[in-house]
């Protein structure tokens, strides 16, 4: 073989490696998360697939007193508190307004993500006060609280959500002296005392059961109270109005957010099988500014 042909070959094997390996390797990296929120269902979400910029600390939002007030806020004990209170507030440029929020998304979401971004905002204002109350008791903020509230229920919409009231996916107790027949059925499990039984419905296995409550109020103190356990509580070092160094990245970060953290911290601890967990969290709190509703509580 003459040396043209040679060079022949060599440039007919350096076009096919391109094309069979090259190519397909830089669409892959450069529509990575596109590929992702399609296979994670997240491209069929009223979220902007992508981490915003708009996020203020609490020093440039309020101001210096900010670091005053949230002082304030980790001191009080509302632990004792009943039920949730809505409390006058004083209004500012970074206070929740859900009509803001609905003209901004309106613009950037087809008719159907327009539905579903309307069920999102229906959930946080009828939820707001429970998930209000319960970072007043357990410092956890109510912008992650909602968030997981909307994700794990499709925004209320859930078979879980409407006849259990559970918000949170959390799952009935399984007896260590289950069967051992492979038969499982109600007797192998147990709720919470704040819960009043268990239902089942598929999830990781098909004989899972979940938490049923009398109303959504006793579903978010129980997430709180699953959230203020060991497997759990070491996340609370995130603190409303910073952002931190987390130790596995989101979206190529690794300094972020508190709510970032939080999402990330739930995810590393095992609160949700699904991948990209963290991820959905932080957008849907990214997408609708929910941390202004954290803002809201500490500057009160």
């Amino acid at each position: 073989m003459g040396q043209g042909s040679c060079l022949e070959a060599l440039g007919r094997g350096m076009v096919l490696a391109f094309v069979a390996v090259v190519l397909p390797w830089m669409i892959v990296s450069r529509y990575w998360y596109e590929i992702n929120d399609l296979i994670d269902g997240m491209s069929k979400m009223p979220v902007v697939r992508k981490m915003s910029s708009d996020f203020k600390t609490g020093a440039e939002a309020v101001g210096e007193v900010f670091a005053q007030k949230l002082a304030a806020y980790q001191l009080k004990d509302d632990s004792l508190a009943s039920s949730p209170i809505r409390k006058p507030r004083q209004r500012g440029p970074y206070s929740w307004d859900r009509t803001a929020v609905e003209a901004r998304l309106a613009e950037r979401f087809s008719p159907g993500k327009r539905r579903s971004m309307k069920a999102f905002l229906d959930y946080v204002e009828q939820y707001r006060p429970l998930a209000e109350a319960e970072m007043l008791k357990a410092k956890i903020p109510a912008s992650v609280t909602l968030a997981q509230g909307i994700l794990e229920t499709d925004a209320g919409r859930s078979r879980l959500a409407t006849i259990a009231n559970n918000h949170f996916g959390i799952k009935c107790i399984k007896e260590s002296d289950s069967r051992k027949d492979g038969v499982i059925d109600d007797n192998d499990f147990y709720p919470h005392k704040i819960a009043y039984g268990c239902l089942q419905q598929s999830d990781d296995h098909d004989y899972d059961r979940f938490q049923m409550y009398e109303s959504a109020e006793d579903s978010y103190r129980h997430h709180s109270m699953l959230l203020a356990g060991k497997r759990y509580n070491w996340i609370s070092q995130y603190q409303v109005g910073s952002i931190y160094q987390i130790p596995k990245k989101i979206y190529g970060k690794d300094v972020v957010p508190y709510y970032a953290a939080w999402s990330v911290g739930l995810k590393m601890s095992g609160y949700a099988t699904s991948r990209r967990y963290a991820e959905k969290l932080t957008l849907i709190i990214e997408t609708y500014q929910l941390w202004k509703i954290d803002y809201e509580i500490i500057n009160q």
